[in-house]
């Protein structure tokens, strides 16, 4: 009986150490018709992935409420119409998103999440 108490305790312990997902986790793209699309992984709690500056991009998510990209300026005149689409996709703090924006001339200054 002590064999299969025993048993049963090991069992539990090792379930209740199965790592849990990260309650960020994101795919950030950058799509440019010069340049080959780019691709970077994030993850936050831990912080993770691919992306070159994970921790300055994490700690940009963090106080979000939830993730936008600034819109291009209007007053700007465009002479060679170039279009640029980041977009992200995937868990924010545990809520599904996906947000796309197409830059067709200038694009704004960006923060650190998408510096990939």
């Amino acid at each position: 009986m002590v064999g299969i108490v025993a048993a049963v305790a090991v069992l539990l312990a090792a379930g209740s150490a199965v790592a849990e997902e990260p309650a960020t986790r994101l795919v950030l793209t950058r799509e440019d018709s010069d340049q080959p699309t780019r691709t970077a992984t994030l993850t936050c709690d831990p912080v993770g992935g691919s992306h070159p500056a994970a921790v300055a991009a994490c700690g940009f998510l963090a106080p979000l409420g939830e993730l936008t990209l600034p819109e291009e300026d209007p007053s700007v005149r465009c002479f060679r119409y170039h279009p640029v689409v980041y977009r992200a996709e995937g868990i924010l703090r545990g809520t599904p998103i996906s947000v796309v924006r197409t830059y067709g001339c200038l694009i704004p200054e960006l923060p650190a999440l998408w510096a990939f």
